[in-house]
């Protein structure tokens, strides 16, 4: 049984993290594609003390146009309009691509033109596209699979949180952290979009996936932005300076997306500098008949990013061409053998 061989698109801290999995499961790096470490054999940037043969390289046309890879994996950028190219060049190379980009796992919504194309690309091409991560499990799938209990649903509601300063600044940033109240008040009165820059809204896009998993339609949705502040200077570890009392330690951004069928959705996300005694947690609430309720204490939101993208690449290469959002995989499940070994 031949190994499966891929593509790291990305060898920052997400893509290290994916290429270490991707050793243990037994699949076979052909080739790595970065603007950092050029040059450089990706074994020492994975400080696993050993060589790969894998030389870490700019030149991505050139890459595509020569790797034998199954499977690219991205991890490049946030936003659909940012990795849809780097994704396209993957397929039409012909090779098939799980990405982290939040957005990624159900961009149809937000981004409509740019997922279209790259799910005509996909089937011209004979492979797949999805993207994965964190959000899978914790944010998606398990919350629908929960509704198997239920007899009839009212509404699902979630709330979770991540700590800013474990992100580093550029997620700070895009946060409003250190940011005057009055300014960012003034910001979201506009229509100014919130979170800044690359960052996206991907608490949406996970009951986007709720709502396609449980065959329910959306009809309309809200979004309400609120500043959050402390009566206390706090230390801010990602900025590396003092936060002074009322600016912005973070956010928290709320989703409201009714549905033809009239049940509701509601999703909070929080980023903020955590004080002494916060710390991540992931909630959901599934009201109606029964009412159930979970919650996972310090979720391993960056770690298990990379293990759920890493479990996920059988599925991906299995599933039928296209764009193929999360919700229409399998469920997710630890692969315990060498990858191959999932191939159907």
């Amino acid at each position: 049984m031949d190994k499966i061989k891929a593509v790291v698109y990305g060898a920052g801290t997400i893509g290290q993290d994916i290429a270490r999995f991707m050793l243990d499961k037994g699949v076979v790096i052909t080739d790595a594609i970065d603007i950092e470490n050029v040059g450089e054999d990706l074994g020492s940037v994975l400080d696993i003390e050993r060589d790969l043969n894998v030389e870490i390289r700019e030149d991505a046309d050139a890459v595509l146009d020569e790797t034998g890879a199954d499977i690219a994996v991205v991890a490049v950028a946030t936003k659909m309009e940012n990795v849809g190219p780097h994704i396209e060049k993957c397929l039409e190379a012909g090779l098939n691509v799980i990405t982290s980009s939040e957005e990624a796992s159900y961009p149809w919504s937000t981004a409509p033109g740019i997922t279209a194309k790259l799910d005509r690309v996909a089937r011209e091409n004979g492979v797949t596209v999805t993207g994965s991560g964190m959000q899978d499990l914790f944010w998606a799938n398990l919350v629908t699979a929960l509704t198997g209990a239920s007899q009839e649903i009212d509404s699902v509601e979630g709330r979770l949180s991540v700590n800013v300063d474990e992100l580093g600044e550029m997620v700070a940033d895009f946060y409003a952290v250190g940011r005057d109240e009055d300014e960012i008040r003034e910001m979201i009165e506009a229509g100014e979009d919130f979170p800044l820059g690359d960052e996206v809204d991907f608490l949406f896009m996970d009951l986007e996936n709720q709502i396609s998993a449980l065959g329910l339609t959306t009809k309309s949705f809200n979004k309400v932005v609120e500043p959050i502040t402390l009566d206390k200077d706090i230390e801010s570890k990602a900025l590396g300076e003092k936060i002074p009392a009322g600016d912005l330690i973070g956010l928290d951004i709320t989703f409201e997306v009714e549905t033809q069928e009239g049940i509701m959705f509601e999703g909070t996300q929080t980023a903020k500098v955590y004080q002494e005694g916060d710390e991540d947690y992931n909630e959901w609430v599934i009201k109606g008949e029964p009412d159930i309720h979970m919650r996972n204490e310090n979720p391993p939101t960056l770690l298990g990013t990379s293990t759920q993208i890493v479990n996920r690449i059988p599925d991906v290469i299995n599933a039928k061409s296209g764009y193929v959002t999360i919700d229409q995989l399998p469920m997710l499940k630890c692969k315990v053998r060498s990858l191959e070994h999932y191939l159907e």
